[in-house]
Protein backbone atom coordinates (compact mmCIF):
# COMPACT_ATOMS: atom_id res chain seq x y z
CA UNK A 1 0.00 0.00 0.00
CA UNK A 2 1.06 3.10 -0.60
CA UNK A 3 0.14 7.33 0.52
CA UNK A 4 -1.04 9.46 -1.74
CA UNK A 5 -1.26 13.26 -0.79
CA UNK A 6 -3.17 15.12 -3.19
CA UNK A 7 -1.59 17.75 -5.51
CA UNK A 8 -1.95 20.96 -4.01
CA UNK A 9 -0.68 19.81 -0.36
CA UNK A 10 -4.13 19.80 1.09
CA UNK A 11 -4.79 17.12 3.71
CA UNK A 12 -6.97 14.85 1.93
CA UNK A 13 -5.36 11.51 1.43
CA UNK A 14 -6.24 8.07 0.79
CA UNK A 15 -4.26 4.83 0.19
CA UNK A 16 -3.85 3.40 -3.26
CA UNK A 17 -2.03 -0.37 -3.75
CA UNK A 18 0.14 -0.23 -6.63
CA UNK A 19 1.01 -3.32 -9.00
CA UNK A 20 4.80 -4.03 -10.03
CA UNK A 21 3.65 -3.31 -13.33
CA UNK A 22 2.21 0.42 -12.53
CA UNK A 23 4.94 1.53 -10.94
CA UNK A 24 7.10 1.18 -14.07
CA UNK A 25 4.34 2.93 -15.92
CA UNK A 26 4.39 5.88 -13.45
CA UNK A 27 8.51 5.97 -12.92
CA UNK A 28 8.51 5.69 -16.96
CA UNK A 29 6.21 8.68 -17.44
CA UNK A 30 7.84 10.43 -14.59
CA UNK A 31 11.42 10.04 -16.12
CA UNK A 32 10.76 11.80 -19.81
CA UNK A 33 9.18 14.95 -17.31
CA UNK A 34 12.23 14.92 -15.56
CA UNK A 35 13.81 15.08 -19.01
CA UNK A 36 11.59 17.85 -20.26
CA UNK A 37 12.72 20.39 -17.28
CA UNK A 38 10.26 19.74 -14.65
CA UNK A 39 11.35 18.68 -10.72
CA UNK A 40 10.56 15.64 -9.21
CA UNK A 41 7.92 17.16 -7.10
CA UNK A 42 6.11 18.54 -10.33
CA UNK A 43 5.86 15.22 -12.20
CA UNK A 44 4.68 13.36 -9.01
CA UNK A 45 1.77 16.34 -8.83
CA UNK A 46 0.81 15.85 -12.39
CA UNK A 47 0.94 11.88 -11.92
CA UNK A 48 -0.95 12.05 -8.61
CA UNK A 49 1.36 9.88 -6.94
CA UNK A 50 3.87 11.31 -4.21
CA UNK A 51 7.16 12.20 -5.35
CA UNK A 52 8.29 10.42 -1.55
CA UNK A 53 6.64 6.86 -3.46
CA UNK A 54 8.80 7.67 -6.89
CA UNK A 55 11.86 8.41 -5.05
CA UNK A 56 11.64 4.98 -3.26
CA UNK A 57 10.72 3.02 -6.36
CA UNK A 58 13.73 4.38 -7.97
CA UNK A 59 16.01 3.54 -4.97
CA UNK A 60 14.26 -0.51 -4.98
CA UNK A 61 15.91 -0.57 -8.39
CA UNK A 62 12.64 -0.11 -10.57
CA UNK A 63 14.55 2.68 -12.49
CA UNK A 64 17.39 -0.77 -13.79
CA UNK A 65 14.08 -1.87 -15.67
CA UNK A 66 15.54 -5.07 -14.51
CA UNK A 67 12.59 -7.53 -14.35
CA UNK A 68 15.20 -9.31 -11.16
CA UNK A 69 14.99 -6.20 -9.45
CA UNK A 70 13.45 -6.13 -5.69
CA UNK A 71 10.26 -4.67 -7.00
CA UNK A 72 9.47 -8.19 -8.71
CA UNK A 73 10.75 -9.68 -5.46
CA UNK A 74 8.35 -7.80 -3.37
CA UNK A 75 5.48 -10.15 -3.44
CA UNK A 76 3.68 -11.04 -0.74
CA UNK A 77 5.40 -14.50 1.08
CA UNK A 78 3.25 -17.48 1.22
CA UNK A 79 2.44 -18.21 4.84
CA UNK A 80 3.52 -20.50 6.46
CA UNK A 81 1.53 -23.93 7.22
CA UNK A 82 0.37 -23.13 11.04
CA UNK A 83 0.90 -25.94 13.70
CA UNK A 84 -1.41 -29.04 12.99
CA UNK A 85 -4.80 -29.05 14.06
CA UNK A 86 -5.75 -30.55 17.71
CA UNK A 87 -8.16 -32.77 15.65
CA UNK A 88 -5.84 -34.82 13.76
CA UNK A 89 -5.59 -37.30 15.54
CA UNK A 90 -9.39 -38.38 15.38
CA UNK A 91 -9.10 -37.35 11.60
CA UNK A 92 -10.52 -41.16 10.64
CA UNK A 93 -13.25 -41.35 13.65
CA UNK A 94 -14.53 -38.04 13.11
CA UNK A 95 -14.50 -38.28 9.14
CA UNK A 96 -16.37 -42.00 9.87
CA UNK A 97 -19.16 -40.08 12.04
CA UNK A 98 -19.78 -37.79 9.40
CA UNK A 99 -19.93 -39.54 6.13
CA UNK A 100 -22.46 -42.09 8.01
CA UNK A 101 -24.56 -39.47 8.94
CA UNK A 102 -24.75 -38.42 5.57
CA UNK A 103 -25.56 -41.91 4.20
CA UNK A 104 -28.45 -41.57 6.57
CA UNK A 105 -29.57 -38.58 5.13
CA UNK A 106 -29.23 -37.35 9.10
CA UNK A 107 -28.71 -33.37 9.36
CA UNK A 108 -25.58 -32.61 11.09
CA UNK A 109 -24.28 -29.16 11.95
CA UNK A 110 -21.66 -27.66 13.49
CA UNK A 111 -23.00 -28.18 17.09
CA UNK A 112 -23.38 -31.89 16.24
CA UNK A 113 -19.70 -32.34 15.25
CA UNK A 114 -18.42 -30.53 18.43
CA UNK A 115 -20.86 -32.84 20.56
CA UNK A 116 -19.26 -36.29 18.94
CA UNK A 117 -15.55 -34.34 19.14
CA UNK A 118 -15.89 -34.56 22.78
CA UNK A 119 -17.70 -37.96 23.07
CA UNK A 120 -14.36 -39.30 21.12
CA UNK A 121 -11.07 -37.33 22.14
CA UNK A 122 -10.41 -36.86 25.57
CA UNK A 123 -10.28 -33.35 27.32
CA UNK A 124 -11.67 -31.81 24.30
CA UNK A 125 -14.64 -31.25 26.70
CA UNK A 126 -12.98 -29.17 29.15
CA UNK A 127 -11.90 -26.57 26.63
CA UNK A 128 -14.38 -23.12 26.87
CA UNK A 129 -17.58 -23.09 24.20
CA UNK A 130 -15.78 -20.71 21.58
CA UNK A 131 -12.26 -22.56 21.44
CA UNK A 132 -14.23 -25.71 20.70
CA UNK A 133 -16.25 -24.33 17.88
CA UNK A 134 -13.32 -22.50 16.19
CA UNK A 135 -11.31 -25.76 16.30
CA UNK A 136 -14.41 -27.98 14.91
CA UNK A 137 -15.56 -24.85 12.66
CA UNK A 138 -11.36 -24.80 10.98
CA UNK A 139 -11.68 -28.74 10.83
CA UNK A 140 -14.52 -28.47 8.17
CA UNK A 141 -12.83 -26.27 6.52
CA UNK A 142 -9.99 -28.14 6.08
CA UNK A 143 -11.72 -30.76 4.92
CA UNK A 144 -14.22 -28.97 2.52
CA UNK A 145 -17.30 -29.01 4.54
CA UNK A 146 -19.74 -25.91 4.19
CA UNK A 147 -23.26 -25.34 4.96
CA UNK A 148 -25.68 -26.60 1.91
CA UNK A 149 -29.03 -26.38 0.91
CA UNK A 150 -30.67 -29.87 0.80
CA UNK A 151 -31.99 -30.98 -2.61
CA UNK A 152 -33.88 -33.89 -1.59
CA UNK A 153 -35.96 -34.79 1.53
CA UNK A 154 -37.54 -38.41 2.70
CA UNK A 155 -38.70 -40.34 5.54
CA UNK A 156 -36.51 -43.05 4.77
CA UNK A 157 -32.34 -43.16 5.00
CA UNK A 158 -31.13 -42.41 0.58
CA UNK A 159 -29.66 -45.78 -0.14
CA UNK A 160 -33.03 -47.68 0.74
CA UNK A 161 -35.06 -45.42 -1.23
CA UNK A 162 -32.67 -45.13 -4.47
CA UNK A 163 -32.70 -48.96 -4.15
CA UNK A 164 -36.11 -49.09 -3.82
CA UNK A 165 -36.79 -46.43 -6.84
CA UNK A 166 -34.48 -48.00 -9.16
CA UNK A 167 -36.72 -51.49 -8.42
CA UNK A 168 -39.75 -49.64 -9.47
CA UNK A 169 -38.48 -48.20 -12.84
CA UNK A 170 -36.90 -51.58 -13.90
CA UNK A 171 -40.18 -52.84 -13.24
CA UNK A 172 -42.13 -49.42 -14.48
CA UNK A 173 -39.66 -49.92 -18.16
CA UNK A 174 -41.16 -53.76 -18.83
CA UNK A 175 -44.75 -52.59 -18.31
CA UNK A 176 -44.70 -49.59 -20.69
CA UNK A 177 -43.12 -51.77 -23.80
CA UNK A 178 -45.22 -53.88 -26.13
CA UNK A 179 -47.51 -53.46 -29.04
CA UNK A 180 -50.31 -52.88 -26.33
CA UNK A 181 -48.67 -49.38 -25.19
CA UNK A 182 -48.58 -46.30 -26.72
CA UNK A 183 -46.41 -43.16 -25.60
CA UNK A 184 -48.76 -41.08 -25.51
CA UNK A 185 -51.12 -42.82 -23.40
CA UNK A 186 -48.77 -43.36 -20.76
CA UNK A 187 -49.54 -40.85 -18.67
CA UNK A 188 -48.61 -39.32 -14.92
CA UNK A 189 -50.38 -37.03 -13.01
CA UNK A 190 -49.51 -35.10 -9.70
CA UNK A 191 -50.21 -31.91 -7.86
CA UNK A 192 -48.05 -28.92 -6.90
CA UNK A 193 -48.76 -26.02 -4.79
CA UNK A 194 -48.40 -22.67 -6.62
CA UNK A 195 -48.48 -19.52 -4.09
CA UNK A 196 -50.24 -15.94 -5.50
CA UNK A 197 -46.58 -14.16 -4.55
CA UNK A 198 -43.65 -15.81 -5.68
CA UNK A 199 -41.70 -13.84 -3.44
CA UNK A 200 -37.72 -13.86 -4.24
CA UNK A 201 -35.30 -14.38 -1.58
CA UNK A 202 -32.28 -13.16 -2.96
CA UNK A 203 -31.21 -10.00 -3.79
CA UNK A 204 -28.08 -7.98 -5.25
CA UNK A 205 -26.53 -6.24 -1.99
CA UNK A 206 -23.40 -4.58 -1.15
CA UNK A 207 -20.49 -6.89 0.64
CA UNK A 208 -20.14 -7.26 3.99
CA UNK A 209 -24.06 -5.56 4.71
CA UNK A 210 -25.01 -7.62 7.81
CA UNK A 211 -29.27 -6.74 7.07
CA UNK A 212 -30.56 -7.72 3.74
CA UNK A 213 -34.22 -6.42 3.51
CA UNK A 214 -36.51 -7.60 0.86
CA UNK A 215 -40.06 -6.29 0.65
CA UNK A 216 -42.93 -9.05 0.82
CA UNK A 217 -46.40 -9.29 0.74
CA UNK A 218 -50.04 -10.75 2.51
CA UNK A 219 -49.99 -13.21 -0.19
CA UNK A 220 -47.07 -15.13 0.57
CA UNK A 221 -48.53 -17.91 2.10
CA UNK A 222 -51.45 -18.32 0.11
CA UNK A 223 -51.63 -20.69 -2.48
CA UNK A 224 -53.52 -22.57 -5.17
CA UNK A 225 -52.84 -26.17 -5.82
CA UNK A 226 -52.35 -27.33 -9.89
CA UNK A 227 -53.23 -31.14 -10.79
CA UNK A 228 -50.52 -31.20 -13.97
CA UNK A 229 -50.86 -34.78 -16.24
CA UNK A 230 -48.21 -35.14 -18.80
CA UNK A 231 -47.96 -38.11 -21.41
CA UNK A 232 -44.50 -40.16 -22.03
CA UNK A 233 -44.72 -38.31 -25.43
CA UNK A 234 -44.46 -34.69 -24.16
CA UNK A 235 -48.03 -34.39 -24.79
CA UNK A 236 -49.56 -31.82 -21.76
CA UNK A 237 -53.22 -32.49 -20.91
CA UNK A 238 -55.13 -29.79 -19.47
CA UNK A 239 -54.63 -28.64 -15.85
CA UNK A 240 -57.01 -28.56 -12.83
CA UNK A 241 -56.23 -25.35 -10.72
CA UNK A 242 -57.60 -26.04 -7.23
CA UNK A 243 -58.52 -22.58 -5.23
CA UNK A 244 -59.20 -22.51 -1.95
CA UNK A 245 -62.76 -21.88 -1.34
CA UNK A 246 -66.52 -23.56 -1.13
CA UNK A 247 -66.88 -26.20 -3.65
CA UNK A 248 -70.18 -24.48 -4.93
CA UNK A 249 -69.84 -20.85 -3.29
CA UNK A 250 -68.85 -17.37 -4.63
CA UNK A 251 -65.74 -18.07 -6.42
CA UNK A 252 -67.19 -21.08 -8.29
CA UNK A 253 -70.30 -19.43 -8.84
CA UNK A 254 -69.26 -16.22 -10.38
CA UNK A 255 -65.37 -16.04 -11.22
CA UNK A 256 -64.44 -19.42 -12.88
CA UNK A 257 -66.95 -18.60 -16.07
CA UNK A 258 -64.50 -15.75 -16.52
CA UNK A 259 -60.91 -17.76 -16.70
CA UNK A 260 -59.57 -19.03 -19.58
CA UNK A 261 -61.06 -22.24 -20.95
CA UNK A 262 -57.78 -23.82 -21.29
CA UNK A 263 -57.81 -25.22 -17.68
CA UNK A 264 -59.95 -26.63 -15.38
CA UNK A 265 -60.82 -24.93 -11.86
CA UNK A 266 -62.55 -26.33 -8.45
CA UNK A 267 -62.97 -25.18 -5.24
CA UNK A 268 -61.91 -26.91 -1.91
CA UNK A 269 -61.70 -26.07 1.57
CA UNK A 270 -58.12 -26.33 1.97
CA UNK A 271 -57.36 -25.89 -1.73
CA UNK A 272 -56.16 -29.74 -1.78
CA UNK A 273 -56.51 -32.17 -4.26
CA UNK A 274 -59.47 -34.37 -1.86
CA UNK A 275 -62.04 -37.50 -3.27
CA UNK A 276 -64.06 -35.46 -5.46
CA UNK A 277 -62.11 -33.07 -7.04
CA UNK A 278 -60.21 -36.58 -7.99
CA UNK A 279 -63.52 -37.42 -9.69
CA UNK A 280 -63.85 -34.40 -11.52
CA UNK A 281 -60.31 -34.58 -12.58
CA UNK A 282 -61.41 -38.36 -14.14
CA UNK A 283 -64.57 -36.77 -15.87
CA UNK A 284 -63.35 -33.71 -17.19
CA UNK A 285 -59.47 -34.22 -18.16
CA UNK A 286 -58.34 -38.11 -17.78
CA UNK A 287 -61.72 -39.41 -19.69
CA UNK A 288 -61.99 -37.14 -22.50
CA UNK A 289 -57.97 -37.69 -23.43
CA UNK A 290 -58.54 -41.61 -23.22
CA UNK A 291 -61.10 -41.81 -25.06
CA UNK A 292 -58.67 -40.83 -28.17
CA UNK A 293 -57.06 -44.21 -27.47
CA UNK A 294 -56.93 -46.75 -30.50
CA UNK A 295 -58.74 -49.94 -28.87
CA UNK A 296 -55.42 -52.09 -28.99
CA UNK A 297 -53.90 -49.74 -26.44
CA UNK A 298 -54.22 -50.03 -23.04
CA UNK A 299 -53.32 -46.48 -21.12
CA UNK A 300 -51.15 -46.68 -17.87
CA UNK A 301 -51.59 -44.16 -15.59
CA UNK A 302 -48.77 -42.87 -12.80
CA UNK A 303 -49.75 -41.51 -9.78
CA UNK A 304 -47.40 -41.33 -6.49
CA UNK A 305 -49.04 -42.84 -3.31
CA UNK A 306 -50.92 -39.17 -2.23
CA UNK A 307 -53.99 -40.79 0.13
CA UNK A 308 -56.85 -39.89 -2.72
CA UNK A 309 -54.45 -41.73 -5.26
CA UNK A 310 -55.08 -44.66 -3.68
CA UNK A 311 -58.93 -44.65 -2.78
CA UNK A 312 -60.47 -47.57 -3.89
CA UNK A 313 -63.57 -45.11 -5.58
CA UNK A 314 -61.16 -43.39 -7.63
CA UNK A 315 -58.97 -46.67 -8.62
CA UNK A 316 -62.46 -48.34 -9.51
CA UNK A 317 -63.60 -45.67 -11.53
CA UNK A 318 -60.18 -45.15 -13.50
CA UNK A 319 -59.20 -48.89 -14.14
CA UNK A 320 -62.17 -51.19 -13.78
CA UNK A 321 -65.59 -49.93 -14.22
CA UNK A 322 -65.24 -47.35 -16.66
CA UNK A 323 -61.83 -46.08 -18.74
CA UNK A 324 -59.77 -49.42 -18.54
CA UNK A 325 -56.74 -47.12 -17.44
CA UNK A 326 -53.91 -49.72 -15.67
CA UNK A 327 -53.16 -47.29 -12.54
CA UNK A 328 -49.21 -48.09 -11.36
CA UNK A 329 -48.37 -46.41 -7.85
CA UNK A 330 -44.63 -45.11 -7.21
CA UNK A 331 -43.51 -46.34 -3.88
CA UNK A 332 -43.67 -43.38 -1.13
CA UNK A 333 -40.23 -41.21 -0.41
CA UNK A 334 -39.57 -42.17 -3.78
CA UNK A 335 -41.33 -39.64 -6.27
CA UNK A 336 -38.72 -37.36 -6.48
CA UNK A 337 -35.98 -39.78 -7.82
CA UNK A 338 -38.70 -41.66 -10.50
CA UNK A 339 -41.48 -39.68 -10.90
CA UNK A 340 -41.47 -37.55 -13.96
CA UNK A 341 -43.69 -34.81 -12.97
CA UNK A 342 -41.24 -34.54 -10.36
CA UNK A 343 -37.62 -34.94 -12.06
CA UNK A 344 -38.78 -32.87 -15.25
CA UNK A 345 -41.42 -30.17 -15.00
CA UNK A 346 -42.03 -29.27 -11.48
CA UNK A 347 -38.20 -29.25 -10.39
Amino acid sequence: MAKIVQPGGDSGQRRVRYTARKKYSLLATARRLRLGGKSLNQAADELRVSAANLSKWEKAGVGSMDPKDKLFKSKKKAKLPGPPSQLAVINEALLHYVFEQHEQGFVINTLMTILRVSFIFPGFHEKSFTARCSAVKRWLVAHSMRYRMGTHTSQRPPAEVASEALDYMVYMRRMVTGSNRDRRFILNMDQTPVYFAMSAKRTLELIGKKTIHIRTTADDTKRATIAVTIAADGTLLPSMVIFKGAPNGRIARTEFDAYPTTNHYRCQENAWMDEQVMFDWVDEVLAPYIATAPEEVIPVLVLDSYQCHMMALVIQMIQIQELGVEVKHIPGGCTSLCQPINVGVNK
